[in-house]
């Protein structure tokens, strides 16, 4: 079974981590997730969504053996390559939405915070990476720092602080928070505005 799914609906491309119950991130995955965002590029979609199964996490970051360097540098080669499909993305002009339920943390954050748009159920955590726990180095080093400041990047790494949903909008990093018990008529609605005026809210 795949651990990344793709689906089409309503020109907008959603890609699902489905990992279950934290979708946390292995090489593998990333791998996936990459192919499917350079197939992306050869289509008509006019708006990518990346979001996890399940309730309890949107990506809660990696899973790999804490001491296995030869894992951890896989890990960072299919990173690095993500980004740069990602960036392909933009450069199509193609906005880039991450749909975070439950659990942003570490890598799930960073990644999360690389869409151009993060919009978040009101139950929603986010925790960025530790300062040696890094995965995507352009979302520590560019992508987060624009968001909530440099400052508040480095602090928050610092202290492994977990943050609400409503927190994470009020620094920046969330664009929308949607109360959960109409979080998918919501957010279908607001998809589709975005898919239509194909910017960021």
């Amino acid at each position: 079974m795949s651990n990344v799914h793709v689906r089409s609906h309503k020109d907008i491309l959603w890609l699902i981590l489905d990992k279950p119950p934290l979708n946390t991130l292995t090489a593998v995955i990333l791998d996936k997730l990459n192919a499917a965002i350079h197939k992306t590029l050869q289509r008509s979609s006019r708006l990518v969504v990346i979001t996890g199964t399940g309730e309890r996490a949107f990506c809660a970051g990696v899973d790999m053996p804490d001491d296995d360097e030869r894992h951890r540098q896989d890990l960072l080669r299919a990173a690095k390559e993500t980004e740069a499909a990602l960036d392909q993305l933009r450069k199509q002009h193609v906005p880039l939405v991450s749909l975070v339920k439950g659990s942003a943390f570490g890598a799930g954050c960073e990644l999360a915070a690389l869409c151009d748009v993060v919009i978040a159920r009101d139950d929603a955590l986010f925790r960025l990476p530790a300062v040696n726990a890094r995965v995507f180095s352009s979302a520590v080093s560019t992508y987060l720092p624009s968001l909530i400041s440099q400052e508040h990047t480095t602090r928050l790494m610092q202290s492994g602080e977990t943050l609400t949903a409503q927190e994470a909008m009020r620094l920046g990093l969330a664009h929308q928070v949607l109360p959960a018990h109409h979080f998918l008529s919501d957010t279908e609605e607001l998809l589709v505005m975005l898919a239509t005026i194909g910017s960021p809210v």
